[in-house]
């Protein structure tokens, strides 16, 4: 497996000296303008493609969907394809933002209703059925919680009470367990609604105070360690926190990163010191790949999601990029070839097979799922939600912050009393011994 490494700069350079390149070469360079997260592509697959079709490839790297969708929705870039999330392709489709893929005339396109996982699928078709030809699965996963199992108590918390293990810090009854929940509020609330049972896409809060002062009490009380991003994985990996909330891809990210600075020494996958779980009743994601309509090139971009459906080519970039593949074809290759390393150095080979036996999430992410018809995604939403999801983790951080000051308060005032005590008490004992002085005198 190839870990592959970029930044912000980077992709901001690389993207404008490509852009020059192609321009000083003049009209006659065919090229396909892909809008892409970073880290999230095999870029040699960008060499196979122009050899394969003389197209080549100029890549864009954003950090969110939301990005994505204003990059789009602007019109100033000529984008061929994007790989938003699942909500975001049904808000680009509902605003008539994307054209329909060409499932007709390409191979690797034309069995898009049954070529996918049967879950994945299943879902989409009750989720969001209109956009089934208007993007194509590239990775998928499900929201799950990684945590640490340098405590034993951890996995039986975590296995036997899904979601709750991040909202009730009495069931951890060997230790005193610190959580974290990512820095995004409407994950955050999604993760309570699905830790008792509630619809993550709910929306009742937002103009119901009893629920939304419910909503802020149990999320005081989950009194969260830390709130992070992507930093939070790494922070339970290294034993710093002991379960936080993510997405199930960031999990096996994790994974290699530890396996690559040697946290699983000689011995590999059973030596690492954290393990993810998805509870039953999660919500799925995916990414997928579509063509906006600020494309100029439809024909380029159908060429390049056919390459990238290409069983041998989506196998490799799942090799490259470590998520879970949403090809069928794909995963039966993980099944068939159990001695492709996942991952190897000096001191220790991970197969695949090792992969797959170790974390049963990696190729069904769903494995805990007792009926699939439960499964949710989250949907689109408009501002006024997204606000009062900010609005509430506003309210519960302010409140941290001032239970942290009133206690730093109280330690200075504690601190202060024990000083001036202790002045008073030598100021007694010193003019004690003077007036004893004064008398032998």
């Amino acid at each position: 497996m190839r870990k592959i490494l970029i930044t912000a700069v980077s992709v901001i350079v690389a993207f404008t000296i490509a852009a020059l390149i192609i321009l000083n070469k003049g009209g006659n360079t065919k090229t396909l303008y892909l809008l892409n997260w970073g880290e999230y592509i095999d870029e040699e697959l960008f060499d196979a493609f122009e050899d394969e079709t003389g197209i080549q490839v100029v890549q864009e790297c954003v950090t969110s969907s939301e990005t994505m969708y204003q990059k789009i929705s602007a019109g100033t870039t000529a984008y061929d394809v994007a790989i938003p999330g699942d909500y975001m392709i049904t808000k680009l489709y509902n605003d008539n933002l994307l054209y329909k893929i060409d499932t007709k005339n390409y191979d690797n396109l034309k069995n898009y209703q049954t070529m996918f996982d049967d879950n994945l699928t299943a879902i989409r078709q009750k989720e969001m059925a209109d956009t089934m030809e208007y993007c194509m699965p590239y990775f998928w996963g499900a929201y799950s919680m990684v945590y640490s199992t340098r405590y034993d108590g951890n996995r039986n918390v975590v296995t036997t009470n899904g979601f709750k293990a991040l909202f009730d810090k009495s069931l951890y009854k060997d230790h005193k367990a610190k959580t974290g929940m990512y820095n995004t509020a409407r994950w955050a609330i999604s993760a309570y609604y699905m830790s008792v049972g509630i619809d993550p896409n709910d929306e009742g809060f937002v103009t119901d105070n009893s629920k939304k002062s419910s909503l802020v009490k149990a999320m005081k009380d989950a009194s969260f360690d830390m709130w992070g991003d992507d930093a939070l994985k790494r922070k339970t990996a290294s034993g710093d926190i002991d379960i936080c909330f993510t997405q199930l891809g960031d999990f096996f990210d994790a994974v290699y990163l530890a396996l690559d600075e040697g946290m699983g020494g000689n011995i590999g996958l059973d030596k690492l010191p954290f393990d993810v779980y998805v509870p039953a009743n999660t919500a799925a994601f995916f990414d997928g790949m579509c063509i906006p309509k600020t494309s100029k090139h439809q024909e380029y971009a159908n060429k390049f999601i056919n390459f990238m459906l290409d069983t041998d080519n989506a196998f490799d970039n799942a090799l490259a990029i470590g998520y879970s593949p949403a090809l069928k074809s794909v995963q039966q290759m993980f099944v068939d070839n159990p001695d492709e390393e996942y991952f190897s150095n000096d001191d220790v080979v991970v197969t695949l097979k090792d992969l797959t036996d170790k974390y049963p999430f990696y190729l069904n992410p769903l494995v805990s799922a007792a009926d699939i018809n439960d499964v949710k995604m989250l949907q689109p939403k408009e501002s006024e939600y997204l606000t009062a999801c900010e609005a509430v983790i506003n309210q519960v951080k302010a409140s941290v912050s001032e239970n942290k000051t009133l206690g730093t308060t109280l330690c200075i005032l504690a601190l202060s009393t024990i000083i001036l005590g202790a002045g008073a008490y030598i100021t007694v004992i010193l003019y004690k011994k003077y007036k004893k002085e004064q008398n032998v005198a």
